[in-house]
């Protein structure tokens, strides 16, 4: 009677994707060895996937071509008796603690894995762990390939069977033996009826025992689910086969919950003829959502990636339209022919910009600047505009608590996530409605936290300002409500949304610490609830008297070192500062900048600078300035700067930054801020 443990191909594909990501980058820092000081640096995609597979209960590790280590889990970092994941790179398994004969017996598998290029399933193995005992393991193990389908290592699991083992060895009451397990354990006779079951399934199925002995599966599991499944299994085990298949279904005591199920042949004593078959249910639930978190985790890494990754490029080419734009339209007469085409260009940049923001925010890769502020007062503040926003068939009725705590937000991102809740709003009352925004205090204990929808994410203990948008619009189905802050998801027609408004709302609170539940039902409308944690810090909220200064374009005398390694948005630059009236000095990298500061012998008033460049970035850049000109100011402009000036997306303290794309406007505002920093620097 075969009692192996398997896990599903689907629980293995997975890990499969997980391990060949991490081994792919594991050969890339090899490579990055031979040919630099130091090895590719660490993600945080790559510490998250860590972080997954660590808190995995089974036993995961890879190995390269060679049968060398590459990899693990701290499970099995625990049982191999080492203290962190990367002590395990480039061992054997002659260098672990097991027996040379379990260690050969393990290699011997590995290679007729990969020889065979096919995965092995359900290995019962032996193995010495690092305290010396004895353990039996059920392992599974399938070949990992490169992109081009070649075989480049081998991914296996285990878990330790011993206690199954030992029990199966010694069982000889099964009342005795199965009395205590979790898992649902029965004897079925050959006429499909329960001779045996074990306390277990009083709680799965809400019968006492004694109701259960003598019962037809049929009626226990539904006559639907028997015939549809269950009845040609269980034959198939009465002849003599070892049957496994996961699927979903609903228990009386379980709820929902997606099942491992086992049919073991059940032999008479001769071990000539089958008598019945054992059979052995398990809740699989709790694996299968953390298929479903490691599913997300990669979706959140490859977006956040693709945002990245085109957010530099597409915003120096952004920055060059509208640049450009903005400096023919000055150059123009007016009523020229060619005025409109050149504003259609402009505003198409616009959008396009605002596209590229949005899928930042959603990756939480958007540099923010945190303020304290007051969201009731912020919200008063733009209620006029989502008067305009939302047109005279909806009203907007504001509640707000006397006295509201400050909160630190970025200011713009706080308007992008009002602006697209109330967008989200008004597409479902097409006919009209209400929309009612409400801000309150709130202080939250674990016990009533709201059960969050998207993550299963959970309101912690605190102190929090408590942002709610409701409207009494057409509702979401539950079917919608799981896939709402899904990036590209929408119930809009065609051309009629992008998908990405509400994964940016998302994507923002996130990205700021906060929290987002939403509710809704067809028919009754749909309520949004963000919490922001409550500010204490004792810091004054940031000067905006800047932003009062209107539409004049700010011009000077100073000298500008412009340093931008994309030729096209360097001479647009260079365009813009000469018509603001400054004198200036371009370099198309940072050495190149050094070089013509050391050959310029007047004074630099202010080094304009991109962040990410190759071999010197920016700050470094300004550093190696800074000992030639120590009073210069410095300006970063960037649309994407992983972490040379930003620390988890939030700008360091007392750094001047530009977001591209950038116009005219924005660039003089931010040359003349950043000139005025200094010069009350100097002052103090």
């Amino acid at each position: 009677m075969n009692h192996k443990l398997s896990y599903t191909q689907l629980e293995m594909r997975a890990n499969e994707l997980l391990a060949e990501n991490l081994l792919l980058k594991k050969r890339l820092n090899l490579a990055a060895d031979k040919d630099s000081d130091s090895p590719l640096p660490e993600t945080a995609a790559d510490l998250t996937l860590q972080t997954v597979i660590d808190n995995i209960p089974q036993a995961i590790f890879w190995k390269d071509h060679d049968l060398r280590y590459l990899g693990a889990n701290m499970v099995f970092i625990q049982i191999a008796g080492l203290k962190t994941v990367a002590d395990i790179t480039g061992l054997s398994d002659y260098d672990l603690p097991w027996k040379k004969k379990e260690a050969d017996f393990f290699r011997l598998c590995d290679k007729r894995v990969m020889d065979s290029d096919q995965a092995e399933y359900n290995i019962v193995e032996r193995q010495q762990n690092a305290s010396g005992q004895q353990t039996w393991l059920n392992t599974n193990k399938i070949p990992l390939h490169d992109n081009s389908g070649q075989v480049i290592g081998i991914l296996g699991t285990f878990e330790d069977i011993t206690e199954r083992i030992r029990t199966e060895e010694m069982l000889k009451d099964y009342e005795t033996i199965t009395a205590t397990i979790d898992d649902l354990v029965a004897i079925i006779d050959r006429d499909h009826v329960f001779k045996a079951a074990n306390n277990a399934h009083t709680k799965a199925y809400g019968l006492e025992k004694e109701a259960i002995l003598g019962k037809s599966i049929a009626k226990l599991v539904g006559e639907e689910d028997y015939q549809a499944v269950v009845k040609e299994k269980i034959n198939q085990a009465l002849k003599g086969e070892t049957i496994t298949y996961e699927r979903w279904s609903t228990l009386p005591g379980w709820g929902k919950a997606y099942l491992h199920v086992n049919y073991f042949p059940l032999f008479s004593e001769q071990g000539d003829e089958v008598i019945g078959v054992v059979a052995k249910v398990r809740d699989m639930t709790q694996n299968k959502k953390l298929e479903a978190q490691l599913q997300q985790a990669q979706k959140m890494e490859a977006i956040g990636r693709l945002a990245g990754g085109i957010a530099h490029d597409f915003n120096n080419i952004l920055s060059v339209i509208n640049g450009c734009s903005e400096l023919c339209l000055m150059k123009l007469e007016d009523n020229h022919p060619c005025e409109d085409l050149v504003n259609m260009i402009k505003d198409s940049g616009i959008r396009a910009a605002r596209l590229t923001e949005q899928l930042l925010a959603f990756s939480r890769r958007q540099i923010i600047k945190p303020e304290r502020m007051n969201l009731a007062d912020e919200l008063s503040s733009i209620n006029q505009m989502l008067v305009r926003l939302l047109g005279e068939n909806i009203d907007i009725e504001l509640f707000k608590e006397n006295t509201v705590w400050d909160v630190k937000f970025d200011r713009s991102q706080l308007e992008q996530i009002v602006m697209n809740l109330a967008i989200n709003a008004k597409d479902a009352m097409a006919g009209g409605g209400k929309l009612t925004i409400e801000i309150t205090n709130t202080i939250c204990h674990n016990e009533n936290a709201d059960d969050l929808i998207f993550g299963k994410d959970v309101l912690p203990s605190g102190e929090f300002v408590l942002l709610a948008f409701s409207d009494n619009g057409v509702g979401m189905s539950q079917e919608t409500l799981q896939n709402v802050f899904e990036p590209f998801f929408t119930t809009k027609e065609i051309n009629k949304g992008t998908g990405l408004g509400l994964s940016t709302v998302y994507g923002i609170i996130k990205q700021n610490m906060g929290h987002i539940s939403v509710y809704s039902e067809l028919g009754k409308g749909t309520t949004f609830k963000l919490y922001f944690p409550r500010c204490v810090e004792g810091e004054k909220e940031a000067d905006t008297s800047s932003d009062k200064a209107g539409d004049t374009v700010e011009t000077g005398r100073e000298t500008i070192l412009l340093v931008e390694d994309d030729n096209a948005l360097r001479r647009m630059c260079v365009e813009i500062l000469k018509d603001l009236g400054y004198t200036v000095l371009e370099a198309s990298n940072g050495e190149e900048a050094i070089e013509t500061s050391s050959r310029f012998h007047g004074h630099i008033d202010l080094l304009l600078t991109d962040v990410v460049m190759p071999t010197i970035n920016g700050p470094e850049t300004a550093r190696a300035l800074s000992t030639q000109h120590p009073d210069i100011a410095v300006l970063f402009m960037s649309g994407y700067t992983e972490n040379a000036i930003v620390h988890h997306s939030v700008l360091n303290e007392g750094i001047n930054f530009l977001n591209k794309p950038i116009s005219r406007k924005a660039l003089a505002k931010a040359i003349r801020k950043a000139l005025l920093v200094t010069t009350k620097q100097e002052k103090i």
